[in-house]
This record gives C-alpha cells, sequence and structure tokens, in this order.
C-alpha cells in the first residue's frame, strides 16, 4: 500500500501525455517542486480538470509511484480569477513560474518561497492594484526568491524589503530602488548560473 501525501501546490505548468493524461509541474509548500502524472485530467468527466489547471493553486494528494508522482485526488483553494483576467498579471504569474521551474529544481522543501509566492499572487488578484504595483510585487518577489535561495548577499539597503512579510507599502516603496534592486537580481541570476 502506498503512502498518500496531502499537500497545497501551485500548477506551474503542465505538458499533455498520450489522450487524455498531463504531466504537472507543482510547487509545493512541503515537498518543493514536484513533477506528478494526472490520469484522465482531459476528459470532459474528468473531477480532476478544473483544479489541474496551469496557474491555478489547489490541496492535492499525491501518490510516489515506481518512477513517478501521480495525483490521486485535489480540490481547488483559487484560480486567481482577477489575475488571470488582467494580462500583466498573468505575464507576471508566468514569468515567476518559469524563474521558480528554473531555480527549484527537484524536491526540497522552501516554505518562505511558497508563503511568499502565494501572497503575491493574492496581492495580484486584486482589481484595484495599479500598474506601478504590479511592477513593484514582482521585483520583491524575485529579490525574495533569490534570497532565500542564497543568491542575496549581505546589503543593508535591501534589508528593509527582506526581513518583512510581502505587503504593497513595502513593496511600493521599494520602486524608489528599482534600479540597484534589479542590479541585486541580475548579479544573483548570473552567478547562479542557472
Amino acid at each position: 500500500m502506498h503512502h498518500i501525501y496531502h499537500t497545497n501546490g501551485f500548477i506551474l505548468n503542465s505538458h499533455n501525455k498520450g489522450e487524455a493524461n498531463k504531466m504537472l509541474t507543482i510547487y509545493t509548500r512541503e515537498m518543493g517542486l514536484v513533477r506528478a502524472m494526472v490520469q484522465g485530467v482531459r476528459l470532459h468527466k474528468s473531477k480532476l480538470r478544473f483544479s489541474m489547471q496551469d496557474f491555478s493553486y489547489a490541496k492535492i494528494d499525491l501518490v510516489r509511484g515506481k518512477d513517478i508522482w501521480r495525483v490521486t485526488t485535489a480540490s481547488n483553494i483559487s484560480t486567481f480569477p482577477f489575475a488571470r483576467k488582467s494580462r500583466p498579471s498573468l505575464l507576471i504569474i508566468a514569468r515567476i513560474s518559469k524563474l521558480l521551474e528554473r531555480l527549484c529544481d527537484g524536491e526540497e522543501s522552501n516554505e518562505k518561497i511558497f508563503d511568499d509566492f502565494i501572497q503575491a499572487l493574492y496581492l495580484l488578484d486584486n482589481t484595484d492594484i495599479e500598474p506601478s504595483s504590479r511592477e513593484a510585487l514582482e521585483l520583491h518577489l524575485v529579490l525574495r526568491i533569490m534570497d532565500s535561495l542564497g543568491y542575496i548577499g549581505e546589503s543593508a539597503d535591501l534589508l528593509s524589503y527582506l526581513g518583512c512579510p510581502i505587503n504593497l507599502y513595502k513593496t511600493n516603496l521599494l520602486l524608489k530602488e528599482k534600479q540597484s534592486i534589479i542590479s541585486h537580481i541580475n548579479k544573483a541570476l548570473n552567478e547562479s548560473q542557472l
């Protein structure tokens, strides 16, 4: 008998497999980045198809098979409907998803990154978010992801952005130091060699 792992996860992307299956890349709180097969999800009768869409946040049950993880059940937490309707917000979600997939390859938990990411998604899913706040939120999140992975060194300039949870007030202050923040992020990305 297989052990069932219960976790919350965000679907970073998916690829069709066979006639009705999908291979998902899921970022989870407890297990980090997981690649898992979900069978029959593309069939119209599938109960999982709405909760297993790209850029969806769900409660997911996983079983470790011989070679691969398999999704057994899932229930939707949020599809972030307002962010999905906003092209700029959707592009930010796509860019952050690609970054997480690139930098967090492997089943290694980082609860800080997960919590920051989900908090940023909820902030993006606000109909009143300003374009400047969107831009600042993306910068703040990327900076915190890079710091959590150890790519940002000690910097007094950045302490106020790294030491508190993500919120729009702090994030909007970040725009005053935009060029310096971008420079720190680009340096960290280059040093990561990923």
